[in-house]
């Protein structure tokens, strides 16, 4: 909403003053407007929103040589209409006698300006190129027509090999060790056999298969 504050002063630069004084408070400059006498006068204060009421009593007070000021306040800044109030009745004005000074209007969804100027649609290839992909309109193949290579360079060569000479693969027969001669790295440093071919036994102690309470000589049942 939209409150609309209309006052009447003695002249110009009375209406002037404060209008500056609004605006030194923090009322947008292009939400306050004075009007002055001469041609059209109805049609300007109809258009700066006067309330119809008014309009008739206005003309006449603008033809004696006054001068009307209009506020159209909104929410900004917080308390817009009680401040422009309060500086508008500190002021010396003239009375208007029984007419609509403040009332309330319905604000106006503002509608935001079409970037192109022939056409609101924003993005629209219309009238720019034929309807399809926007490659298409410029000209620009989408796929290529040439074989896929196994390289970015030319001659069909791997870059490793410009500052690799050696073959990345290897032909050679996988060995089990990496030791020369197939040697277990183990037995490099440990001459016995890894894995025993013994049977096993049920005691680790020599003799075999006796409990320790037996070497003892303790009885196992009572």
């Amino acid at each position: 909403m939209t409150t609309i504050i209309t006052r009447l002063f003695p002249d110009e630069a009375a209406a002037q003053s404060a209008v500056d004084r609004l605006i030194f408070k923090g009322i947008p400059k292009r939400e306050c407007e004075i009007v002055l006498g001469g041609d059209h006068v109805e049609t300007r204060l109809a258009n700066a929103q006067v309330h119809a009421t008014a309009i008739e009593t206005y003309r006449k007070k603008l033809e004696a040589g006054h001068a009307a000021v209009v506020v159209r306040t909104t929410y900004k800044p917080l308390g817009a209409a009680r401040l422009t109030r309060e500086i508008l009745d500190q002021r010396e004005t003239i009375d208007a006698g029984d007419v609509a000074n403040d009332f309330f209007v319905r604000s106006k969804p503002q509608k935001a300006t079409s970037v192109l100027k022939d056409h609101p649609h924003f993005l629209s290839l219309s009238g720019i190129a034929s309807p399809g992909l926007i490659t298409g309109g410029m000209g620009l193949p989408m796929l290529s027509d040439r074989g896929a290579g196994r390289s970015l360079m030319r001659g069909d060569k791997r870059m490793s090999q410009l500052f690799w000479p050696m073959p990345l693969i290897s032909r050679k027969r996988r060995s089990l060790s990496i030791i020369p001669g197939g040697r277990q790295m183990s037995k490099a440093f440990w001459p016995m056999r890894l894995v025993s071919t013994k049977p096993r036994r049920k005691s680790v102690i020599p003799g075999g298969g006796f409990p320790l309470s037996r070497l003892l000589g303790l009885r196992t049942t009572i």
